[in-house]
């Protein structure tokens, strides 16, 4: 190949310098014609005799003169400025080089290999039969085994070195948290799960979700369930009956409060009589411990300082009006103790009370247990009941979802990454006696290519214009790159490797035309001087 590689050149080179040589050629051929058109110009006009060919030479010579120095000039400031002279539209191709570069690129790019010509000229390609061709060769398919095997090995011996698995380990790391990362799974499960839930393609497993729970909760012994469920929720029990009697209490406690006031007011009014007399035995009682006491008091009512009657009276409004102080006082002192000491109590349960509260929950669930069977069979089969769990349903993925997932993310992500790594080893592993074993590596290469060619012959047309398709699309959109590539070389090329580059490919030509300048302009002359003597002489 090496051997092939400088054969290349050499030829290369070689031939470079036949054209170089040809240029030279022409162009020395170009300037003697030039030169022998200056002189014969000269000589014919020094010979003073009144002759026809001399009239004829004189003619033919100034006329190829003027043609081969204005062809000269015009070959000469294409490339450089003519005698040094710094003439003005002279030196084009260097002094032009963007709009020359720009041009080529934008006629290769836009018109020569346009989009279109190319997919008219790709989608004349038969490229199944191109497939077909380097399929059926044997040549071919010895070197695609040989070189596939060692691939295969080559990658086996990869897989168990430290590199492919830190290599392993950072790729799924980065999938799993693109794929896992808090936007996507928003996007892509909790939006879509959500979705497929409100819409009526989950009916069918919905409804086989609840053929299983039905048949599940019809089954299912209870015996001593309600003992599990207390034993395993009792924390539970007890902070939603702390929870649910604080939000009672919140709502509930003005009109308690005013309704015990009330209820306490009414009573007192009730039995006022009754109230009177207990107030007179306090006071017989007062009387009857001491002397002292007996005769003060004594003094007292008939001095008419003490009126049991009237201090009755004034006991009882004072406990109205102090009940009454306590309704409607929402910050009165005693009022706000009894609501502390209820809360203080109901978030103070004693483990007595647990129990008791344990119990009575336990007794009602083995006491109701077809009830709640029924109506749970029944809750869930009800049409209304379907749509109301699905919104509950796709309201708590919404709004939960996200968090639920987070909470799995890490182990779900050990698990897949473990999964991955695992599976890519049991494949080499169970692979690995077709790959060590020539023969039986041959018998699946050779299996998986007739294979190949067998489905390009069933799909001849198919294949084809799906490979049409995708090389058009994919030419489509990288078609720009032809235009890049061609103006990237160009531009990579100064001045003077841009004026070689050119007279290289073009430089031989251009000195044809100088000869034919010379020889066009002689005949020209000539015939431009049979006409005059003509018309002279008419």
């Amino acid at each position: 190949m090496k051997l092939a590689h400088n054969n290349k050149i050499t030829n290369t080179t070689i031939n470079t310098a036949i054209v170089k040589n040809k240029i030279l050629k022409n162009k020395i051929i170009a300037n003697l014609f030039l030169l022998f058109a200056f002189l014969i110009f000269i000589i014919s006009y020094t010979i003073h005799i009144s002759n026809f060919w001399i009239f004829i030479l004189q003619r033919a010579s100034a006329a190829a003169l003027i043609g081969g120095i204005a062809d000269w000039f015009a070959v000469t400031a294409l490339f450089k400025y003519p005698l040094g002279l710094h003439i003005p539209h002279t030196n084009i191709i260097k002094n032009n080089k963007e709009k020359i570069i720009n041009s080529i690129t934008n006629t290769v790019n836009d018109t020569w290999l346009g989009k279109n010509y190319l997919a008219a000229e790709i989608n004349r390609i038969d490229f199944s039969d191109i497939l077909l061709k380097i399929i059926q060769k044997d040549k071919n398919r010895n070197k695609a085994r040989l070189y596939l095997r060692k691939l295969i090995i080559k990658f086996i011996h990869f897989t168990k070195s430290d590199r492919f698995k830190n290599f392993l380990y950072e790729n799924i790391n980065k999938a799993l948290d693109k794929t896992l990362s808090d936007e996507n799974i928003s996007n892509n499960i909790i939006g879509k799960l959500a979705l497929f839930i409100e819409s009526g393609d989950s009916d069918y497993i919905y409804n086989s979700l609840i053929n299983y729970v039905n048949n599940y909760i019809k089954t299912y012994d209870t015996d001593n369930l309600s003992k599990r469920i207390t034993d395993l929720y009792s924390d539970e029990f007890i902070n939603t009956i702390k929870f649910a009697g604080a939000r009672i209490i919140n709502e509930n406690f003005n009109d308690g409060i005013n309704n015990l006031s009330d209820f306490i007011i009414s009573n007192i009014e009730e039995n006022k009589s009754y109230l009177k007399e207990q107030i007179g035995d306090l006071i017989e009682k007062y009387k009857s411990d001491s002397a002292v006491k007996s005769i003060f008091l004594f003094v007292a009512e008939k001095t008419n300082i003490l009126d049991i009657e009237l201090l009755s009276n004034e006991i009882i409004a004072k406990i109205i009006d102090f009940i009454k102080e306590i309704k409607n006082n929402e910050n009165n002192e005693v009022r706000l103790k009894i609501k502390d000491y209820i809360f203080n109590t109901l978030n103070n349960i004693d483990k007595t009370s647990q129990d008791k509260i344990l119990n009575t929950i336990e007794m009602m669930l083995n006491a109701n247990a077809d009830k709640i069977k029924d109506y749970l069979i029944n809750y869930l089969n009800k049409d209304e009941q379907k749509e109301i769990i699905k919104n509950k349903l796709s309201n708590f993925i919404n709004a939960e979802g996200l968090n639920v997932i987070n909470r799995f993310k890490d182990p779900l992500k050990n698990r897949l990454r473990a999964i991955i790594i695992n599976f890519i080893g049991a494949i080499s592993e169970y692979n690995k006696k077709y790959i060590v074993n020539k023969k039986l590596f041959k018998e699946k290469f050779d299996y998986f290519f007739i294979l190949i060619q067998d489905e390009i012959l069933k799909n001849h047309d198919k294949v084809n214009i799906f490979l049409k398709t995708n090389v058009v699309y994919l030419m489509k959109i990288n078609h720009s790159t032809i235009g890049k590539l061609i103006k990237r070389n160009l531009e990579s090329l100064d001045g003077d490797k841009l004026v070689n580059q050119i007279e290289y490919k073009i430089g031989n030509d251009l000195q044809y035309i100088r000869i034919n300048g010379a020889l066009v302009g002689s005949v020209i002359g000539t015939i431009i001087a049979l006409i005059a003597l003509l018309l002279q002489k008419m």
